[in-house]
């Protein structure tokens, strides 16, 4: 009998991280360390004001630290992941995992 990937697998699925965009920042800001509003605006080419909506669904889930100073006289966002964000990273991108390594061994067995 083949091995079957079941729909509760998806429900385990973190909401706030599968979400297309805030994969994208996490995944970026993973890859970078910390960066800038501009930076991330400009990478992942995303408007101010869609940005600035993900970035405080991160921020209120305690994914992102936000670090807010004043460079020349021009104020300046900076975002890092925290350990809880890393956390629910990894384990999110484990489940991607264990889900693609199933449909795999699914189509294999039925072949």
């Amino acid at each position: 009998m083949a091995t079957k990937v079941k729909f509760a697998s998806y429900q385990g699925l973190n909401p706030v991280i599968h979400e297309k965009t805030r994969l994208a920042i996490m995944t970026y800001l993973i890859s970078t360390g910390e960066a800038s509003f501009s930076e991330l605006k400009g990478e992942l080419q995303l408007t101010d004001g869609n940005l600035n909506l993900h970035m405080k669904v991160l921020e209120k889930n305690g994914f992102v630290r936000v670090h807010k100073a004043f460079v020349e006289r021009r104020p300046r966002t900076t975002y890092e992941v925290t350990d809880k964000g890393m956390r629910a990273f990894e384990e999110h991108v484990a489940l991607l995992e264990r889900m693609l390594k199933l449909s795999r061994r699914s189509r294999d067995e039925k072949s």
